[in-house]
């Protein structure tokens, strides 16, 4: 594959610093972030081929993989990284990023996800299974998709029928406020 530089190269790498203030220019390509990563085989883009596509500003290689949607969130990557660098909040920012933008995304289903899964959890402090599934497959006009997973897990007490609200949902709504403020003001 040849890959045309532009001058502004790193514009894409210098737009995700300031919005998360972590630097993609320092990563040298070692792999331990890749060969940590549980959710890396699923990837087109693996976590250090991705720092890489942000140091040379592949934006569009960097949004069509939709690496950034396979990612778990397990911080694997950052407790690997021998320069520190906190890889996940690089992806959540572009999570952020393209969810403003409205970009279109290979994986569909992952961004409305995520959307769902945070307004749940700023709601009940807590993940709700079972409404995220039924919200879910209903948006997905799919209502009955993983109806046959749903009898085992309610009887083994891995799905509740009515959300547990958590005794901190107000201190996280607060905290996300002002991430949210914190972000605006950048």
């Amino acid at each position: 594959m040849r890959v045309e530089l532009s001058e502004d190269r790193d514009r894409l790498a210098k737009r995700l610093q300031r919005i998360t203030g972590e630097n993609a220019m320092l990563c040298y390509q070692c792999k331990k972030c890749t060969l940590g990563c549980p959710s890396a085989y699923a990837m087109k883009l693996k976590p250090h081929e991705l720092m890489r596509a942000l140091q040379l500003g592949l934006e569009d290689q960097v949004l069509w993989s939709g690496t950034m949607w396979i990612c778990l969130s397990c911080e694997t990557c950052n407790t690997r990284c021998p320069q520190d660098i906190n890889i996940l909040k690089l992806i959540d920012g572009l999570r952020a990023y393209y969810l403003r933008r409205d970009y279109y995304n290979p994986v569909k289903e992952l961004p409305m996800m995520h959307r769902l899964f945070l307004k749940l959890a700023r709601r009940f402090g807590r993940i709700y299974e079972l409404g995220l599934v039924l919200i879910l497959n209903l948006k997905m006009v799919n209502p009955f998709k993983d109806i046959d997973m749903a009898m085992p897990m309610f009887l083994r007490g891995r799905l509740r029928l009515f959300p547990h609200r958590s005794e901190g949902a107000r201190e996280l709504r607060q905290v996300i406020s002002r991430l949210r403020a914190m972000e605006e003001e950048t």
